[in-house]
């Protein structure tokens, strides 16, 4: 759970330390120093008073640059939106988290427009993944909130995930990204980017604080399922999503599969055909793409110069996707939904290496080129979970003293509180290893 202890002012200095620490380069776009100190201090004056506290009083969180701050600008990581006037009022999830105690340090970095998954944003810089001696990249786009729990910063952030940008700089980091289910959580007064699929969530040290924020943030109150299945049925996808993997991944996540196995999960190879789909389906640009560009074809052509190259690149392709291209997307993505579901009936949930590679360097993503052939591989297992509508999370899964690597664990939309429980325990297991 998501506690401090002392006050809210030592809990907020504390963390406003460890923001300033060298590693820590990058990983905000703006703090709220100030601001968050004055919240700490009345916090503290209130419960002195006798006041009921609430139940996450004074503890320290930080939020993704593309959700509103009353009086802060939304940049979403781009230079172009630092232009406009500060948010006349909270989003909705921010409003919740104050009412639940949290104090927001600062607004985290992020891939501009949140259009990649490599984390990486030439205006605000890119944050230095702290699981490594040499500067690797964080994943993204929610880049900032992945490095701000690796590093201790705080001990759970808000990120948003429209094909992966929870879990995959969670993957990467070596933290722990929940996306919940399509439209669980409101996104009113977050900087969309494909309203299809975009989704905010969680990162956290932990699955508890994952589950914590999250039933803040939510719209609806949980369904009180906190315990797993005793033997869960899992499936273990074997198509696809085990294509080019690196042999770091391909070894932790089959470890992590017998080590569950051993501790009494029922686990079957499961083959989806459906999936083998989603590359032809895209071959002319992805559903994200022409969403993205139905969005930004009134503010990006014209300022390219004043935008990241690479993320340009992505938003005019999809501006070449035609409607009925798109539409024809949509009709055939619902009808592999319902397929997929048939196939996952009997199965308590279903597993895959969240991403196909540990953190590359940050140099070696600089061209176009490679950044794309990256940003590719990094999102295609992750943007499986999006495509269908699917609950997931990604827990770490190496070996001790190895490269981070997470294992995806996702279930059916709607499932969330399912998800946090079964993914309670499968951490628990994995965590006998490391």
């Amino acid at each position: 759970m998501l506690k401090i202890t002392g006050s809210a002012r030592d809990a907020v200095e504390s963390a406003l330390r460890r923001a300033d620490q060298p590693g820590a380069k990058h990983v905000f776009t703006s703090r709220a120093d100030a601001r968050a100190l004055k919240e700490a201090a009345a916090a503290d004056t209130q419960y002195r008073t006798g006041s009921r506290r609430p139940p996450y009083w004074g503890v320290p969180t930080c939020i993704k640059d593309n959700v509103d701050i009353a009086g802060e600008v939304t940049t979403a990581g781009s230079k172009l939106l630092a232009k406009n006037p500060p948010a006349q009022k909270d989003a909705p999830i921010v409003t919740r988290l104050r009412a639940a105690g949290f104090i927001n340090i600062g607004r985290t970095n992020m891939t501009e427009f949140a259009f990649a998954a490599v984390g990486s944003n030439p205006h605000y810089g890119t944050p230095r993944n702290p699981a490594f001696m040499d500067d690797r990249i964080p994943g993204g786009s929610s880049s900032g909130s992945a490095v701000a729990v690796a590093l201790g910063i705080v001990a759970a952030a808000i990120g948003s995930d429209t094909g992966g940008s929870v879990r995959i700089p969670a993957a990467l980091c070596g933290v722990t990204g929940f996306k919940p289910t399509f439209g669980a959580v409101t996104n009113e007064g977050t900087y969309p980017l494909a309203a299809s699929v975009d989704t905010i969530g969680v990162l956290a040290r932990n699955v508890a604080g994952c589950a914590a924020m999250f039933d803040v943030i939510r719209d609806q109150p949980g369904t009180g399922c906190s315990q797993a299945p005793a033997r869960p049925r899992l499936a273990v996808i074997s198509n696809y999503v085990r294509k080019s993997l690196d042999d770091a991944v391909a070894h932790a996540v089959d470890a992590a599969c017998d080590l569950l196995s051993d501790a009494g999960m029922e686990l079957a190879p499961l083959e989806l055909p459906e999936i083998d789909e989603i590359p032809e389906l895209h071959k002319n640009g992805t559903m994200v793409m022409y969403e993205g560009y139905q969005l930004l074809k009134h503010i990006v052509p014209g300022h390219e110069a004043e935008c990241d190259s690479r993320i340009v690149a992505r938003i005019l392709a999809g501006g070449r996707i035609p409607a009925e291209t798109y539409a024809a997307i949509m009709r055939r993505r619902a009808e592999l939904q319902a397929s997929v579901a048939q196939r996952l009936a009997g199965f308590d949930g279903y597993l895959m290496p969240a991403t196909a590679i540990t953190a590359p360097l940050i140099a070696a993503v600089q061209e176009q080129d490679a950044f794309l052939a990256t940003n590719a591989l990094l999102l295609r297992n992750a943007t499986v979970g999006n495509f269908m509508g699917h609950c997931g999370i990604s827990l770490p899964c190496q070996p001790r003293r190895t490269a981070p690597v997470g294992l995806s664990l996702s279930m059916i939309g709607g499932k969330d509180d399912a998800l946090l429980a079964l993914a309670a325990t499968v951490e628990e297991i994995l965590e006998r290893r490391q």
